[in-house]
């Protein structure tokens, strides 16, 4: 989603009420592209079949549909119960899932794929047409997928979605029931990495259109049909869902939790409390709650995710739509006594927009070679922006802006911050709205907002899984910005086959980002947390936000 955090995919505000759980200890700096470590192999004491753990899943999760869905906090529980062709191993490489094998043509733009012998949760076997009709949903017009662009890579897919082509021409092949062939229309060299991710996990067609022509799939956990390691057992919507291991997966024997239990605990003291009374097996923590736990003479550790924050202007705001107003609210904020006066951890200050674990044309890091900063701390030239910006649009005096985000006091208190930056140094009074999480992010979709604080982590590891982002038809772009040049751009990128060219346009793309402002980047996310010393094995990586497959309790 890792969505893939909205990655959201995934608002800044969701992920400060999410809570960062695992078992991983890294001291790497954004930059490095060695994912999150996990502790799997850090005992030599025996692991022990069976057991059940809770953790904190921090909200309700909005959509379980992984057709429709577009954040991480329902992405944590997809991970768990669907599996697609192939998913994510311990080091965040892609491995296989439902499928054991694959063949890729010497020109790269066909795969075929052999089914193992794999089941769903009622038993039924599962076949190459259910990866058909998944996708094809996916690409439907009237399915209405924010993440449709997706399956553009494969050929006839932007056509269908857009209704300039037919169903039957998309690059999609049943040659047997064990067997799918994807051709694809461009160059796609992290294609098993994307096939990991939720949007392309496979759904039943006769279950699926059950739900009321799929509209409820999802809704219930009787409502959704189960190929992964786990099935929901239960859903109490607002409080809990539990994971309950599935005998019918194909690598049920490798799953060593019988059930996992995820709460929706958004406030952070009752979290921490649970946690202290052996109620919950792995928490996030506040700045403060590590530095009071250290106190303790306990350990707390922390990862980066992978994930960059930023705030995303409305650019058809009557007050927002100016660009020297945009740039008067990203040069007025002060990042790093942001992060060590609110968020007390080690996420990073972002003057660039692409994560830093994100891999250039050479394996490095994309943010280091693409000419950051381009934005900058206290600009002394803010306040002279902003006064600019007021008289290009006719005004005395700026109108007051809302600012929307989630219920919980770490957002509240996240949002106060910069409320009150704004408030001294341009002197703009900004209203804080606070919503829950399906009301945020429905606001989100339908752009009935002036600024929301976003978080986004790429689906895949590419520069262009950011980039694309601000394209105009992309459906996980609230903004309203629109820039032709732009999307020749991502064009461009997308068909593009020389590593050189295509690199050229990606670091094109992260300047006119940050010249236009759009949004404005905040920071680069490291996550605290704690966990029961007993539980091993969790996977913590760039594109997993929670990774149960190889858990379990030590004995």
């Amino acid at each position: 989603m890792k969505k893939r955090i909205l990655m959201v995919a995934t608002s800044l505000a969701l992920a400060l009420s999410m809570l960062a759980t695992g078992c991983g200890k890294t001291d790497k700096t954004p930059g490095t592209n060695t994912p999150a470590p996990t502790d799997a192999a850090a005992t030599n004491a025996p692991a022990a079949a069976g057991g059940k753990i809770t953790i904190n899943l921090g909200s309700e999760p909005p959509r379980m549909n992984p057709i429709l869905s577009t954040d991480s906090t329902s992405g944590n529980v997809q991970r768990h119960v669907f599996e697609g062709l192939t998913k994510l191993g311990k080091d965040g490489k892609p491995i296989p899932g439902v499928a054991e094998k694959w063949e890729k043509s010497t020109d790269g733009l066909k795969y075929t794929f052999t089914l193992r012998d794999a089941k769903w949760s009622d038993g039924s076997a599962i076949t190459a047409d259910d990866f058909k009709y998944s996708f094809l949903t996916l690409l439907k017009k009237d399915t209405a997928a924010e993440y449709a662009y997706l399956g553009y890579y494969i050929k006839g897919g932007e056509a269908f979605n857009t209704g300039k082509g037919k169903e039957e021409d998309v690059g999609v092949k049943v040659l047997d029931p064990k067997k799918l062939e994807i051709t694809l229309e461009k160059p796609a060299p992290f294609l098993l990495d994307l096939l990991a991710f939720h949007a392309f996990m496979p759904v039943k067609k006769d279950f699926y259109e059950k739900q009321d022509g799929g509209k409820k799939y999802g809704a219930e956990a009787n409502q959704m049909l189960y190929n992964g390691p786990y099935t929901i057992s239960s859903w109490k919507h607002e409080d809990n869902l539990v994971l309950t291991k599935n005998p019918n997966y194909w690598n049920a024997k490798e799953i060593k939790l019988d059930e996992v239990k995820m709460m929706m605990i958004k406030d952070s003291n009752t979290i921490l409390n649970t946690f202290k009374a052996g109620e919950i097996d792995m928490v996030g923590l506040t700045g403060d709650q590590v530095t009071l736990l250290k106190g303790e003479g306990k350990t707390p550790v922390n990862y980066y995710d992978g994930s960059t924050w930023y705030f995303e202007f409305n650019t058809a705001d009557p007050l927002l739509k100016n660009l020297n107003i945009r740039k008067a609210l990203a040069g007025a904020i002060d990042r790093n006594a942001f992060i060590s006066g609110v968020l007390k951890n080690n996420s990073k200050p972002a003057y660039s927009f692409t994560n830093p674990v994100i891999f250039d044309d050479k394996g490095g890091s994309f943010a280091a070679t693409v000419g950051a900063p381009f934005v900058k701390d206290n600009d002394p030239e803010a306040k002279a922006l902003f006064e600019k910006g007021l008289k290009e649009l006719g005004l005395d005096k700026a109108p007051k802006v809302e600012m929307i985000g989630d219920d919980t006091d770490t957002a509240r208190k996240n949002m106060q911050a910069f409320q009150e930056m704004w408030k001294k140094n341009l002197g703009l009074e900004v209203t804080l709205t606070n919503l829950p999480f399906q009301a945020r992010l429905d606001r989100m979709t339908n752009k009935q907002f002036s600024i929301v604080m976003a978080g986004w982590s790429a689906d895949y590891n590419d520069p262009i899984s950011f980039l694309d982002l601000w394209e105009t038809t992309n459906g996980n772009n609230h903004t309203n910005y629109s820039n032709p040049n732009y999307d020749k751009l991502v064009k461009a990128v997308q068909n593009e086959a020389d590593a050189a060219k295509r690199m050229a346009s990606l670091k094109e793309l992260e300047k006119i980002t940050m010249t236009d402002l759009p949004i404005a980047p905040i920071y680069f996310r490291a996550r605290d947390y704690i966990t029961n010393p007993k539980l091993k094995g969790v996977v913590r990586t760039f594109g997993q936000d929670i990774d149960l497959y190889w858990a379990y309790l030590e004995k």
